[in-house]
């Protein structure tokens, strides 16, 4: 399996840490165990279960615990938990864009909690979509990262985290594009950001429009169906759908979907 050069490593890890560079203190000792019972996750469904997931310590870049890995990375977690997120770094396909994305992620977290009401900044899930890791036998596949804020300094920003990488390969097309998108609250203030124009935006991936027509696509309802429900034309449907596939490289409508349900568009 290849990996980028260590001392690219090195310096990603560097990056990683100036763009969480807020965040200071201390994590609590609370037991890894005890707040995957207090999330309920064990009662999560299977899918959910087959994805590599953690806690990690922001102030540090460490994992406090994280399973899976030897399954979808074939890197055991022992590797995980004694190198930190170094070792994350090292599972990416070396491309420059690809391996970068994830400083470039982090920095956008941060940036987007500064930006939410302080009301609702310890309400966030954020979502990074696109990178790619390799599998056991050699072949790449892109993941989905979903962050979930555990404990936070006196500034609000995310010390302890929860941290899911899925792969989703199968639903979307080859690309080097990669976006990421903070919900705080269930939805109520969002931030994106897509390395296509690298800017953070605060709006959702969708226009509300788009999300009319996703909502019906969702429920089975074929163009000229959402077009007579929303007092438009079916080539409109379409336009809207295939913007949508466009935006998220998805692989069909299909695919469409299930990954809006993955990043929260869709709830």
């Amino acid at each position: 399996m290849a990996n980028p050069p260590n001392h690219s490593v090195e310096q990603l890890l560097r990056k990683c840490l100036e763009a969480v560079n807020q965040i200071s203190g201390e994590s609590s000792e609370k037991s890894a165990e005890k707040y995957l019972q207090e999330m309920g996750f064990f009662n999560k469904d299977t899918t959910y279960l087959n994805a590599v997931y953690g806690i990690m310590d922001l102030t540090n870049l460490t994992f406090k615990y994280i399973t899976n890995t030897d399954v979808s990375l074939g890197i055991a977690p022992e590797k995980f938990m004694k190198e930190g997120f170094s070792q994350y770094l090292k599972s990416m396909t070396p491309e420059k864009e690809n391996v970068s994305a994830i400083p470039t992620l982090f920095k956008f977290m941060i940036d987007s909690i500064r930006e939410a009401p302080d009301e609702i900044k310890q309400n966030f899930v954020a979502y990074g979509y696109g990178m790619k890791h390799f599998r056991p036998s050699g072949r790449s596949f892109h993941t989905m990262v979903q962050i979930f804020g555990l404990e936070y300094n006196e500034k609000g920003y995310p010390t302890l985290c929860f941290i899911v990488d899925q792969d989703v390969e199968h639903l979307i097309k080859s690309t080097d594009h990669y976006m990421g998108r903070l919900s705080f609250n269930n939805g109520e203030f969002v931030t994106t950001f897509s390395s296509k124009d690298m800017q953070l935006k605060k709006n959702d991936v969708f226009s509300d429009r788009e999300i009319d027509v996703l909502k019906l696509l969702m429920k089975g309802y074929e163009s000229k169906q959402i077009g007579d429900k929303l007092f438009i034309s079916s080539n409109t449907v379409d336009n809207h759908r295939k913007n949508m596939i466009r935006k998220l490289d998805a692989r069909d409508t299909t695919a469409l979907v299930q990954i809006s349900k993955q990043l929260g568009i869709l709830r």
